[in-house]
């Protein structure tokens, strides 16, 4: 089945990588060149898209493309990894109130500085950070620019967590959105839950769950 290419829309279940998802493509469907656009987190789900044979040479093009999440902050916990996998490294008892988290997220439009979580897939010196990290390696990241497009307040009905929607551009970190989030309101927070709903046309209404596609008998 090496002749094929093109894409499939995935939609990836928490629990495995972006490269778990590629290699169980390529053993299940004996495919030599599979790709995918966006690395998601192991921790977070949605779609992502996987790119097959002639298609992997269009992944820049879609690492491009505007990307729309649905996550939740949970208030007083700074995390080693800016989400619910990593140690508690710092803590708050301020618990930001809906009116504040709502005025301080329209600031949050536009072009803005982020400097990517320690546990990233982002290269230092040739390496992924997230390596190093696990090695407890000495390293500094640099701030980059990155863009949001629009935000949306989802849900805020717990106090200890914001639930939010929040359309941007390439290189955009959630975690690290979180993190300065909750900074910028002079407390602490991290990623509670993350789900990936668009990736430019690829979108969670018309994805394909993983599992379901590799049910799939070959013939």
């Amino acid at each position: 089945m090496n002749n094929l290419q093109g894409w499939l829309n995935i939609y990836k279940p928490v629990g495995i990588s972006s490269f778990t998802v590629v290699r169980k493509i390529k053993k299940k469907f004996q495919i030599n060149k599979v790709g995918h656009g966006g690395t998601l987190d192991p921790l977070a789900e949605g779609v992502i898209p996987i790119a097959i044979g002639k298609a992997t040479k269009l992944i820049p093009f879609i690492n491009n493309e505007m990307k729309e999440y649905e996550f939740e902050i949970k208030w007083g916990e700074q995390t080693s990894t800016d989400d619910a996998e990593g140690e508690t490294i710092c803590t708050s008892n301020y618990i930001p109130s809906a009116e504040e988290i709502q005025n301080k997220l329209k600031e949050f439009i536009g072009e803005i500085f982020q400097k990517p979580p320690r546990a990233s897939a982002i290269k230092i010196g040739g390496k992924r950070a997230y390596r190093l990290f696990r090695e407890n390696k000495d390293f500094e990241i640099k701030e980059k620019k990155v863009f949001i497009h629009s935000t949306e307040i989802i849900d805020l009905s717990n106090p200890l967590i914001a639930k939010i929607r929040i359309k941007c551009g390439k290189g955009f970190y959630i975690r690290s959105f979180a993190r300065d989030f909750a900074e910028s309101l002079n407390t602490k927070g991290h990623t509670n839950f993350l789900k990936r709903i668009q990736v430019g046309k690829f979108t969670s209404k018309n994805s394909n769950l993983l599992d379901d596609l590799l049910k799939i008998r070959q013939t």
